[in-house]
């Protein structure tokens, strides 16, 4: 999953009608302060209304105001002449909104010292990088600090323990803890001349004082929750792990999916992160669970720093590793009638679901291939309301913020007002990977004339391209209705079908 973020946040407190036209994922555009209004703003030409901009601090004048020089390239802020070299690295996590206060902390220490370091550039960088858009690897890598020698970075461990324990921040993966923002990472040369590789160092061998808390690492709990016991790791991630678990309350002794929200993960610039993401999914899938084909809520529980989501397990391939088998590296002009019907049906059944979603009131807004199921039943089931919008309730205000790029519309980038017409947009990106096999953020340009180039080309059929460009319209007036979509769906397989007995 590749998640994105545009330059701008806002909260939307409008009504959900309209039609917007916005910029693509491409254009990040930090601002340089904080400024919130209540008046509604109309952010194009085609009338998309917010209720207030909230605009992005840049963390070069903080430097200006404490004289420090830097070089400057796309995400970071570097100061002093020697970067990444083998020996300690110190790494200093933080939470985006708690982040000016912490370097009007730290910078005059690393001043005083005459260090280099690296800082990120600005909130809408941070943001991504703690969102992981640049690798799991440099998820809450917010400052990286280069000491001289290990004698200079013993007592700069010390002094920065200090000087930020009232502090939380994102977990730095594959680094070891030493307080709540400090972590280090040992740089080695690598084989090629000039190459530095990080690994995380042999806490039995490290020189520096760690906090008792941390000590303890990488040993997965027996038992979680009182009464599940994790037996596979499904999924690594730096905003929570994934687990498929044996389910002992009530002495059920089936499986089920335990979803974990790391402590601080995916932070906001409204003070949310992964635990308040886990609690908004609990809700919507205690109200429409029982009404859609989805792993049913079986418990919410925090056990030390993390909050963790118990689903049942749904036994199943993704509807992705599912599409490309069926189409075994072909095009859809190559494919024989009964492999088209076969991924059309699919779509259908996709189509229907997030119909049933749409008349509860709800937005999916991360329909993606991979967040359907085909079950052992060969029904097709959806994962992953995480990101999900209440109409009806206007709730999460704003959404969460973050979405599948190539699959989420661009107004869901842009943080608009959540709307149906998202899921539409998303509905296109589906069908143009099942009829073509190749990952939406790498096939749709952002040229429309080109998309439709190609997936004329691939296709040979001007119905289903033109289907497909109708929900991927820039604007949401333009996309089909949701009924209208699985009407023509039906209509197109029933026409292979005939086409067949001819």
């Amino acid at each position: 999953m590749k998640n994105v973020f545009s330059g701008q946040l806002s909260i939307a407190q409008q009504n959900n009608s309209g039609s917007d036209t916005v910029a693509t994922a491409s254009l990040i555009r930090p601002a340089t302060s904080v400024n919130f209004t209540g008046k509604p703003v109309v952010k194009n030409g085609s009338g998309m209304e917010k209720a207030f901009y909230v605009h992005l601090e840049t963390y070069a004048p903080i430097l200006k105001s404490e004289r420090i020089a830097y070089r400057e390239n796309e995400k970071s802020l570097m100061v002093g002449k020697d970067q990444l070299r083998a020996g300690w690295v110190i790494f200093l996590s933080c939470k985006t909104l708690d982040t000016i206060a912490l370097l009007k902390q730290v910078l005059p220490l690393l001043k005083s010292k005459n260090l280099s370091f690296c800082l990120v550039k600005n909130q809408i960088t941070q943001y991504r990088l703690n969102a992981g858009a640049f690798g799991e690897n440099e998820v809450g890598k917010v400052i990286s600090i280069f000491p001289p020698s290990e004698e200079a970075a013993k007592q700069l461990v010390a002094e920065l323990n200090s000087l930020t324990e009232s502090y939380k921040g994102p977990v730095i993966p594959g680094a070891l803890r030493l307080g709540n923002l400090v972590y280090v990472q040992l740089a080695t040369d690598g084989k090629e001349p000039g190459q530095i590789q990080l690994s995380l160092p042999n806490i039995k061998k490290v020189p520096f004082a760690i906090q008792e808390k941390f000590r303890i690492r990488n040993r997965r709990k027996p038992i979680l929750g009182k009464y599940y016991v994790p037996v596979q790791l499904l999924r690594a991630s730096a905003k929570g792990d994934i687990f498929k678990a044996i389910n002992l309350k009530k002495f059920a002794f089936n499986w089920c999916l335990i979803k974990q929200g790391k402590p601080v993960a995916l932070d906001d610039h409204f003070d949310r992160d992964m635990r308040d993401r886990l609690l908004w999914q609990k809700e919507v899938l205690e109200t429409i669970g029982p009404d859609i084909p989805t792993p049913m809520i079986l418990d919410y529980f925090e056990e030390g720093d993390s909050t963790y989501l118990v689903l049942s397990f749904a036994e199943g391939e993704s509807l992705g590793k599912v599409a490309r088998g069926i189409l075994n590296g072909k095009t859809w002009n190559e494919l024989e009638a009964l492999p088209q019907i076969q991924l059309l049906d699919w779509f259908l059944k996709a189509i229907i679901i997030v119909h049933q979603i749409h008349e509860r009131g709800f937005v999916h807004r991360d329909i993606t291939d991979s967040n359907f199921l085909v079950l052992e039943n060969r029904e097709l089931c959806i994962i992953d309301f995480e990101l999900a919008y209440s109409i009806a309730q206007q709730k999460p205000n704003p959404p969460f913020l973050l979405g599948t790029f190539g699959y989420a519309a661009p107004e869901q980038i842009a943080h608009a007002v959540a709307h149906p017409k998202e899921d539409i947009y998303s509905l296109g990106a589906l069908l143009c990977f099942l009829v073509t096999g190749s990952p939406p953020f790498e096939f749709i340009n952002s040229n429309p004339n080109m998309t439709r180039v190609k997936l004329t080309r691939l296709t040979g059929n001007n119905a289903l391209t033109n289907l497909i460009m109708q929900c991927l319209s820039l604007e949401r007036r333009s996309r089909p209705e949701i009924a209208d979509l699985e009407q023509r769906i039906s209509t197109y397989i029933n026409t292979i079908k005939t086409s067949c007995h001819a």
